[in-house]
C-alpha cells in the first residue's frame, strides 16, 4: 500500500459502502461488498496484474467524518 493510495481513502467519502469492503485501486473503487475473499477474486478478474488495495468502510454506526 502506498501512502498516496492510504490518503486517497482517507479522503474520499465511502460512507455509501458503510459496513462493506472495497477493493480500490489508482484511487477508485473497483469492487465491494461483505465477503472480502469474493472482492479480492472480483477485483483481480476486473483488474488483472494489479494489487488492489483493501480496506473495511466502518458501520454508519460508528463512522466518524
Amino acid at each position: 500500500m502506498s501512502l498516496n493510495t492510504y490518503e486517497i481513502y482517507a479522503n474520499i467519502d465511502l460512507s455509501i459502502y458503510a459496513g462493506e469492503w472495497v477493493a480500490m485501486i489508482a484511487g477508485a473503487v473497483v469492487a465491494h461488498g461483505k465477503n472480502v475473499k469474493e472482492l479480492l477474486k472480483q477485483a483481480k478478474e476486473k483488474h488483472p496484474g494489479k494489487t488492489p488495495f483493501i480496506a473495511k468502510v466502518p458501520s454508519k454506526e460508528i463512522l466518524i467524518w
